[in-house]
């Protein structure tokens, strides 16, 4: 490649990721073709500013949610809920989830709660209405109710790991953590290593005095360089709010 195709290429990618403040208009196929290498790079950012320079042009309800969307995955739930409010006037399952995603990141626990039983009403089968009716009973310290919820939500068919990883979570609240290591212990050897799992089991079975095995889990997984630090740290924490699965 000649150093002057090489320089036209570098500047058409960095006018493709750098932001979409200079772009003129977008059409459905260039929307389409620059949401695509924004979701392979995983730039959440990315997409959000490309949403925004679509609603410009156009209120698409379906560009609004994932906005919206993606404002939740960067933490901003705040402007989630304030770019979804709109969508409220006709709302579908997947508003009602996102607004108690929402509400739950919030701490609006009860209003989570009360959207969950609005969506329920609607379809009485959702297991991610269930699952996230759990998470909201849990997070308020309503530990039976949430086991009841979550149970509800697998019976359903919610993802397992979803599953057991919300009722290990629970476990934990409820500083029974033999519960948590019986539950999250079977799906590490089955090969679920997600990092709420993750997390969840080595606090546990630090909490439960198996340090070589939360040692030896450390290590293998790359969770950090130092393991001793990590152990010191989680022996020094009384009370913790788990890393929840919200679907």
């Amino acid at each position: 490649m000649s150093k002057l195709t090489s320089l036209s290429f570098t500047l058409a990618i960095v006018l493709l990721l750098g932001g979409c403040g200079s772009m003129q208009r977008l059409d459905e196929t260039s929307l389409g073709y620059k949401e695509d290498i924004l979701l392979s790079a995983k730039n959440y950012n990315g997409l959000i500013d490309l949403y925004r320079s679509w609603l410009k042009q156009k209120d698409d309800p379906k560009i609004r949610y994932k906005l919206a969307n993606y404002y939740y995955l960067v933490g901003d739930s705040k402007s989630s809920m304030y770019y979804l409010q709109p969508l409220m006037e006709k709302p579908d399952d997947a508003i009602y989830l996102l607004q108690t995603k929402n509400l739950i990141a919030l701490k609006e626990y009860d209003k989570a709660i009360r959207v969950t039983d609005m969506l329920l009403q609607r379809n009485p089968q959702s297991a991610d209405a269930y699952n996230l009716k759990g998470v909201a009973y849990a997070e308020s310290g309503r530990l039976t109710d949430a086991k009841t919820a979550i149970e509800r939500s697998r019976e359903l068919f919610i993802a397992d790991d979803v599953a057991i990883n919300n009722l290990a979570m629970i476990s934990i609240i409820d500083n029974r953590y033999d519960d948590s290591v019986r539950l999250l212990l079977p799906q590490y050897l089955r090969g679920r290593k997600g990092d709420q799992l993750l997390h969840n089991l080595v606090f546990s079975l630090v909490k439960v005095g198996d340090v070589r095995y939360a040692r030896d889990i450390i290590e293998a997984e790359k969770l950090s360089d130092n393991p001793d630090n990590i152990i010191e740290a989680l022996n020094r924490v009384d009370n913790v709010t788990a890393n929840t699965g919200k679907g």
